[in-house]
């Protein structure tokens, strides 16, 4: 069964490990520990009637409240979701300039937003705020990952090799199979010269869903934009439910849509890590070998 969770739901999932580890390696929990050691070995004999299992519990009542105090606290959590997110998606390891600088507006803008939803106070607002912009998270996120396997096909030799060179061998077979008059031959030549073609069928595709991938990412940064502008009028106005729900709509397309065309361009260029470069897919690699025989 595929994850559906979102990406601030595994962030967040991710923060509260960190957190729980943090909260168990804190000052205060070694002195929680080491106080709660020592008074159990010498202070006991100098109470007389205290049960010995008394400072455990002490202990672990006041270590369950030092792990407590740091899971709840709001904005601990926050700054630790913030620092592993543009951990695992920014633009490192992108060679490709325009695609880092797109990245680099886009993640100005989600940090913008992040602010305006912070800078209101409690309230019905600022609740209603933060719901309409949870996906942004995702937006960026699939931004980040659409502009990795752009500049990945970019930076790939041998797709600019065979898109340059399969047309020159298609042109060949066609002038061999019109002059060749050995029916064996012929066949043999036609086999091939299919292949041939349909090799370049898919690599003009996988070109012209890369021209829409990089089309999508400039859309997409527009609307962060007028995402941002809109926020600014919600949050200077009184609560207006039928606006910040339209919003949230709106960023849920663009989440949809980035996810489709990701999905489109693994239909002819696999995966094989989420966030790593990219490796063939199964059916371009055999018309490749069988091109190439």
């Amino acid at each position: 069964m595929p994850n559906t969770d979102s990406i601030l739901d595994r962030i967040r999932q991710e923060a509260e490990r960190a957190l729980l580890m943090n909260a168990v390696f804190r000052w205060e929990s070694a002195v929680v520990i080491g106080g709660t050691v020592l008074l159990s070995i010498f202070f006991n004999e100098w109470l007389p009637g205290w049960p010995v299992w008394a400072w455990p519990l002490i202990g672990v009542i006041a270590e369950a409240a030092v792990i407590i105090s740091s899971l709840t606290d709001k904005g601990e959590m926050q700054k630790v979701m913030e620092s592993l997110f543009r951990e695992k998606y920014n633009t490192v390891g992108i060679r490709d300039r325009e695609l880092r600088a797109k990245l680099e507006e886009a993640e100005e803008y989600r940090r913008r937003i992040q602010e305006v939803v912070t800078q209101q106070k409690s309230g019905v607002l600022r609740d209603r705020l933060v719901a309409t912009t949870a996906q942004v998270y995702d937006w960026i996120a699939n931004m980040v990952t659409l502009a990795r396997r752009i500049d990945t096909y970019r930076a790939d030799t041998i797709i600019r090799r065979d898109q340059a060179g399969v047309p020159k061998e298609i042109g060949e077979l066609e002038r061999r199979l019109a002059n060749e008059r050995n029916p064996q031959v012929r066949a043999q030549i036609a086999t091939t010269l299919e292949s041939k073609r349909q090799f370049a069928a898919n690599l003009q595709e996988l070109a012209d869903r890369m021209v829409r991938a990089d089309l999508q990412l400039d859309h997409s940064l527009a609307a962060l934009g007028t995402v941002y502008s809109q926020l600014l009028l919600i949050g200077s106005k009184d609560v207006d439910s039928d606006r910040a729900d339209r919003l949230r709509e709106d960023i849920r397309g663009e989440v949809l849509a980035l996810q489709d065309l990701m999905e489109s361009l693994n239909e002819v260029y696999g995966i094989a890590v989420e966030g790593e470069p990219f490796a063939r897919s199964t059916a371009t690699q055999r018309q490749r070998a069988a091109a190439r025989r």
